[in-house]
């Protein structure tokens, strides 16, 4: 949109002294003539720019507007460059490139960087490729309006095909999520990519409906679990995995080497899996239902291996 690439040409000539009209053209993917248009339009908007003819020359705006109007300063442009880093480990889009790319143009080559008091890694998550290949394909999907169908393994392990309008992703937990409209259910549902078997981009499109980005821990179409409140002995690497799985736990000292911990778990094979990825580092303290239906889940696990 021509006001995104006025404000883009103000915030790059706050940054750097001249650009020439063939490398702001090539930045913004338009004409040089659409460049002078836009340059006569600030003009007109008393932006003092100024141009300077020239193999050296270039496009520039005057000091003075610099100091007393500055939109972004080099740290403001660092952290927005950041947070893309982070988008691009994530997302492989064209697009954020071309946007990372962008930021750091506007940035003096010459200066040194500041030494950032925060980075952003997201290196282990991203090596699966072929999920990353997922993302980028529902992510066109969704800029393109193209209806997607999905083979589809929901909670309870029922198989389904979704024919669905893709609006958004949403990256939580270490997991993608795509939130959609699906034709066959007449209303709007979130998927977990981890349980997409297989998907396919239809050439169909469709008109966009009123959406608005749904939380993932509200969507009312999730199945609910009784909650149940577990009593655990943890050793210290039990502890770094509970405190990082839940947001308010109460921990207490027990001896040298456990706490006492008090979570919140869902009395399902959800709850009990977690115990289990715990392994030999917690005990279940309280002998209570959940209790006892965890073990007769230990026992099932058992009879598949006698």
């Amino acid at each position: 949109m021509k006001i995104e690439r006025l404000i883009g040409i103000i915030m790059l000539l706050l940054q750097r002294e001249l650009v020439s009209a063939s490398e702001m053209a090539e930045m913004f993917e338009v004409s040089k003539r659409t460049i002078f248009r836009d340059i006569d339009t600030l003009s007109m908007a008393n932006i003092p720019i100024y141009t300077i003819a020239g193999t050296k020359g270039g496009i520039g705006i005057m000091p003075t507007y610099k100091v007393d109007k500055k939109l972004l300063t080099t740290e403001d442009l660092h952290a927005i460059i950041t947070s893309l880093d982070g988008m691009e480990q994530l997302l492989s889009s064209i697009e954020t490139k071309k946007t990372l790319q962008k930021m750091k143009n506007m940035l003096d080559p010459t200066s040194e960087s500041p030494a950032s008091s925060i980075s952003v890694d997201f290196s282990n998550l991203t090596t699966k490729s072929d999920s990353n290949s997922q993302v980028e394909k529902l992510y066109l999907a969704i800029k393109k309006r193209q209806l997607v169908e999905l083979c589809y393994i929901d909670r309870s392990g029922n198989q389904t095909i979704r024919k669905t309008e893709p609006y958004h992703l949403l990256f939580r937990n270490r997991s993608w999520y795509l939130q959609g409209y699906s034709l066959e259910r007449s209303d709007f549902r979130t998927f977990k990519l981890s349980r997409i078997i297989e998907f396919s981009v239809l050439v169909e499109t469709f008109e966009a409906r009123p959406f608005a980005v749904k939380p993932i821990g509200t969507i009312p179409s999730q199945p609910h679990f009784l909650m149940h409140e577990v009593s655990l002995i943890v050793d210290k690497i039990a502890r770094e995995q509970i405190v990082e799985r839940f947001n308010l736990v109460e921990i207490k000292r027990h001896d040298e080497e456990h706490f006492f911990a008090k979570v919140t778990l869902p009395d399902h094979e959800a709850g009990y899996r977690f115990i289990l990825q715990l392994g030999t580092h917690v005990t279940i303290q309280n002998r209570d239902d959940f209790y006892d239906n965890f073990v007769a889940y230990l026992n099932d696990i058992q009879g598949k291996y006698l």
